[in-house]
């Protein structure tokens, strides 16, 4: 639209620039004023002297002169100018004379309703762009609620699955552990010392398993949102304390174990499920500290109670730090230890049934901190 109003101004200038010459040697300025006219223009000589022009708007030949008047009369130019709320095009182009510039003209025409058109059309764009994204948003949201029926239907079904049958092997793992016990006491005097042995290593497996189970009961209660907890104020500095203390006497000779406690502090949640919770931690610090330190704190701030227990132990990649609470995921440097790998799982289900929250921070041969916020 732009360049066919650009060759309309064009072929308006060739109209009249003849104009200049029938003008020039009269030595009168005459501007007549028509608001219908289509087209406006306003002729000049080389030194800026005005001789005739027709007008459509009342000022903007002054306005013109002041922001182009003193231009080379050479220069050639296409303008957007903007007045009194009105937009206009505007073309300035030398008048020759035998091959020499004899003076200059503006030629120009308004394009306020195109400007206006184009205003607006970006407008109803941005909206229809902003209506059609809503739009796509709430149907890809209402498919992807229908893709994801199937799949949560059968999540559930697994949750219930492990749910049921941890719950369902406790009875026969009971039972076979009691038969073991009842074999060993009635037999002890027929059985070799292999058959102890035997009977010794079964019973270990059994209470591995009977520990295994446990874990996933717990996990899957947690899933189901069925485990309920009995929150009381816990004196969780003295709680702190009796840990260390137990874990400082079972310590390894070469890790230094130290805490740093803050007196006074107290939570409500339960006390059992905190005091396994740190068990879990030190627990996991140690396995995979082979000789360094391990530290406890514990500091209250204003809105939060934080724990942290930080190892200088193999340390975990980048990789691997995002995935060190997902059940039964073990690092290459903790498959070659005992573990089932729930034990971070549960220590998460532990923080996030009284509200906190917990991750970790770790490099590769320089150690492992986990940090533990909960609310006050």
């Amino acid at each position: 639209m732009e360049n066919q109003q650009i060759n309309e101004l064009e072929d308006f200038y060739g109209k009249q620039k003849h104009d200049f010459f029938e003008h020039v040697n009269a030595n009168t300025k005459t501007l007549s004023y028509d608001p219908n006219r289509s087209f406006f223009y306003y002729i000049y000589t080389k030194d800026h002297k005005f001789i005739h022009g027709d007008e459509s708007y009342k000022g903007l030949k002054n306005q013109l002169e002041k922001a182009f008047g003193n231009r080379n009369p050479n220069e050639e130019l296409v303008q957007h100018y903007e007045w009194k709320e009105e937009h206009f095009l505007i073309l300035k182009k030398p008048i020759y004379n035998d091959d020499t510039v004899a003076g200059y003209i503006f030629v120009g025409k308004s394009v306020t309703s195109q400007h206006h058109f184009f205003q607006m059309t970006k407008y109803l764009l941005i909206l229809l762009t902003c209506i059609s994204t809503v739009l796509i948003g709430l149907l890809a949201y209402y498919m992807a609620g229908k893709a994801m029926v199937p799949i949560q239907w059968s999540f559930d079904k697994q949750k219930k699955f492990v749910s049921d049958a941890s719950h369902e092997l406790r009875t026969p793992l009971s039972i076979f552990y009691s038969s073991l016990e009842i074999l060993e006491a009635e037999e002890a005097k027929q059985l070799s010392p292999f058959g102890k042995e035997l009977i010794a290593d079964l019973k270990d497996e059994s209470e591995i398993m009977k520990e295994l189970i446990e874990k996933l009961l717990f996990l899957a209660r947690h899933d189901q949102q069925q485990v309920s907890i009995q929150k009381e104020l816990i004196p969780l500095s003295t709680l702190l304390k009796k840990v260390s203390t137990k874990f400082q006497r079972i310590m390894p000779p070469v890790i230094q174990f130290s805490s740093e406690i803050q007196e006074n502090i107290e939570l409500l949640g339960d006390a059992s499920k905190i005091q396994e919770l740190l068990y879990i931690l030190l627990d996991n610090a140690i396995r995979y500290t082979n000789n360094g330190a391990i530290t406890l704190t514990l500091f209250k701030n204003r809105d939060s109670v934080k724990i942290t227990v930080a190892d200088s132990g193999v340390g975990m990649t980048e990789q691997e730090l995002p995935l060190v609470f997902e059940r039964f995921y073990r690092s290459d440097a903790a498959r070659q230890r005992n573990g089932t790998g729930l034990g971070l799982a549960i220590a998460k289900a532990i923080v996030e049934q009284h509200d906190g929250t917990i991750y970790a921070t770790s490099k590769v041969d320089q150690g492992t901190t986990f940090h533990i916020k909960f609310p006050i």
